[in-house]
């Protein structure tokens, strides 16, 4: 085969195959091999047995840097497991997400859990947010659909001075397309319908990696909080 018969195969595969040409796609990972969360975390100083399941969401840069780590309290006592991740955030690294065969920066939803039985103890981190329906379908241990960012119109269109909270939600395909996009309330006041648009053009706009379990891409439901 000449090279010019070769090119002309190789630009009608991309045609027909878009997946192929737009190249592979993987979440940020928690294991790193230098600087991962987990070994970072100092498990607080407690007496008595304790459990704890702390759910956060971050920006992870494409260096696999944590940038605008938020971790939320559930219950009483939540602030002292929250303080040892925000600690161990600040120079733990992951390995970063690849969009389209390059990596990319994404919002990253998960879960550490602590345990503390007698001298034993242990930290569990869970790369999903436990959205129940994906829970029951694939397991505690799935990896969640994770967005790639973008201009993020919302930030600017929505209030900023205005406690509000709302949940975007979509369904996300095997190959990491999204669907069936809407907007539910989650407190606070009602938000403009115009920054409801914006909050959906970005989730539309984005670029997502696959929901994964036992290795393979899986549909999933993807929810994330938007909030001022």
């Amino acid at each position: 085969m000449s090279v010019k018969i070769a090119r002309i195969a190789a630009l009608a595969i991309a045609l027909i195959s878009p997946q192929i040409a737009l190249g592979a796609q993987s979440p940020a990972s928690f294991i790193h091999s230098e600087s991962s969360l987990q070994s970072r975390i100092k498990f607080p100083e407690l007496r008595g047995d304790s459990v704890a399941m702390i759910r956060c969401a971050a920006q992870v840069q494409r260096s696999g840097k944590f940038e605008n780590n938020v971790c939320f309290a559930q219950n009483a006592g939540d602030e002292v497991f929250i303080k040892a991740i925000y600690e161990a955030a600040k120079k733990a690294r992951m390995n970063p997400a690849i969009i389209d065969g390059k990596s990319a920066a994404v919002y990253v939803q998960y879960r550490v859990e602590f345990t503390k039985a007698g001298d034993d103890q242990s930290v569990r981190i869970l790369n999903n947010p436990g959205v129940e329906e994906n829970v029951a379908a694939y397991g505690e241990d799935h990896i969640a659909p994770q967005r790639g960012l973008t201009a993020e119109k919302w930030q600017k269109v929505c209030p900023s001075r205005m406690r509000f909270l709302v949940l975007g939600k979509a369904h996300i395909a095997e190959d990491g397309s999204q669907s069936s996009i809407s907007i539910l309330t989650g407190g606070g006041p009602a938000i403009t319908e115009r920054c409801s648009e914006a909050i959906i053009e970005t989730l539309s706009e984005s670029r997502f990696t696959p929901a994964k379990a036992d290795g393979e891409a899986v549909p999933s439901t993807f929810v994330e909080p938007f909030g001022s």
